[in-house]
């Protein structure tokens, strides 16, 4: 700590006066505010100086565009994205590494100007000059246009004490133009534990354990996929969209892999999945399904098989002794702990073809209802405007009724249904053919 003294001396007519002020000017040394989790950019806890831009991307502290009850903050970051690259984004360095002992999600609010956006979000050490080792990264998808909404990132299975830098990446595989549309805020970073104290996912995979944390894990551009809740059963939904990579699939399940090892040997080293393609007649799409350790993604081995319909579950085999060409055959001393699965292997996405599958298993295929999968399916399950209804073949009466009861939609053959007017709350959507019934309850958000 600095001071300086001085003097004052006032002069009045033709007398002095001297008036002798001890003053002292106190110069404190700046402290610099160390930047760790959460951050939320309110008293100066961001500065301009403390996000790096990139490729094409500019990042600033400003003032919330839009305060509301989703976000009251007066600050928030915001990144406009004007030419470039199609990564073009910002990193802030923090001052600690991120520990994913217990809190395995990074959350992180933000504000669109349209949904169904790509949101990278990648972390890295600090060996080496930027971009640094090592790295790992997650997507998510925006679900809103113009309204703040929480997106989340589960790093399940990465070590802690290993990364500091936040790397925001938005709109990943565009060019941005500087306008409105290339223009993303955001605010709110923090981390969480998913999980809620549930088990750890484990072969077989049912999606019915309600003391079973399921989770997917898209990456190279795959999704959104979510896990669609019905009173029939439960099923993942896979999107494969126009800008996802060749490669791009789906984790089931997080980083963290399975609660067990995957028991293949020598002798045992088949999984089966029950897969279902909506949106197309084409059969023979080659379906991937890779088993990896989740500690060393250098012990892997991937199979490949195609689909023999269109419009109807089959069961899938996966024969891990019949390794896909080009890569490497089947290790039964490794380590396998993770399974991810690749809808139409190297093809660009297309968002007219949806894939379900369910039930994913070792050593034999389940034996389940087949009349499970000839039901009706409802989704997104929670909605907010739209519910879609799978599996309609045209004469079907589809009724909508409130938690009374009291009838609030009736039609015949329907595939969409825009509820956007109804209030939030439970409804039962119910499905009518000849006399067979099936009955969902949907939520409204």
């Amino acid at each position: 700590m600095h001071s300086i003294f001085f003097y004052i001396r006032i002069m009045k007519k033709n007398s002095s006066y001297f008036l002798f002020i001890l003053c002292s000017l106190f110069f404190i040394n700046p402290i610099e505010a160390q930047i760790n989790l959460p951050i939320d950019f309110e008293n100066e806890q961001i500065t301009n100086d403390d996000i790096i831009h990139f490729n094409g991307g500019s990042g600033y502290v400003v003032y919330n565009p839009q305060i509301d009850n989703d976000n009251p903050s007066e600050y928030v970051g915001v990144i406009i994205r004007d030419g470039g690259d199609i990564w073009a984004g910002t990193y802030i360095e923090l001052d600690s590494y991120l520990d994913f002992s217990t809190n395995t999600t990074l959350n992180m609010r933000v504000l669109s100007p349209y949904p169904g956006l790509l949101v990278k979000f990648k972390i890295e050490g600090d060996q080496g000059a930027f971009p640094s080792e090592p790295a790992t990264e997650r997507d998510s998808y925006t679900t809103k246009t113009n309204e703040w909404e929480i997106l989340s990132w589960d790093f399940s299975g990465e070590p802690s004490n290993t990364y500091r830098k936040l790397v925001l990446m938005f709109d990943f595989g565009n060019v941005g133009d500087g306008t409105a549309n290339s223009t993303f805020y955001y605010d709110d970073i923090y981390q969480t534990d998913p999980s809620g104290g549930l088990s750890q996912m484990d072969l077989p995979v049912t999606f019915e354990d309600p003391g079973v944390y399921y989770v997917l894990t898209d990456f190279g551009g795959n999704g959104p996929s979510t896990i669609l809740e019905t009173v029939d059963g439960n099923y993942a939904r896979v999107e494969k969209n126009s800008g996802a990579e060749t490669w791009a699939g789906v984790t089931i399940g997080s980083g963290a892999g399975f609660l067990n090892d995957i028991p293949i040997t020598n002798n045992d080293k088949k999984m089966f999945v029950h897969v279902y393609v909506s949106g197309t007649t084409q059969t023979g799409i080659p379906i991937k399904l890779k088993i990896e350790n989740s500690q060393d993604p250098t012990q892997s081995v991937e199979t490949d098989t195609y689909t023999t319909v269109a419009g109807e579950w089959e069961i899938m085999e996966f024969d891990f002794s019949n390794e896909s060409e080009g890569t490497a055959a089947l290790n039964t001393n490794y380590v396998f702990d993770m399974a991810s699965i690749f809808f139409d292997f190297g093809s660009t996405g297309n968002q007219n073809t949806v894939y379900y599958f369910d039930n994913v298993s070792f050593g034999s295929p389940l034996n389940v209802d087949e009349s499970l999968f000839l039901s009706y399916r409802v989704y997104p399950n929670p909605f907010t405007e739209i519910i879609n209804i799978f599996g309609i073949e045209g004469a079907e009466i589809i009724v909508v009724n409130d938690i009374l009861g009291k009838e609030m939609f009736r039609g015949v053959g329907v595939r969409k249904i825009n509820l956007s007017n109804y209030q939030k709350g439970t409804y039962f959507l119910t499905v009518t053919k000849n006399t067979l019934s099936s009955t969902f309850k949907i939520i409204k958000k």
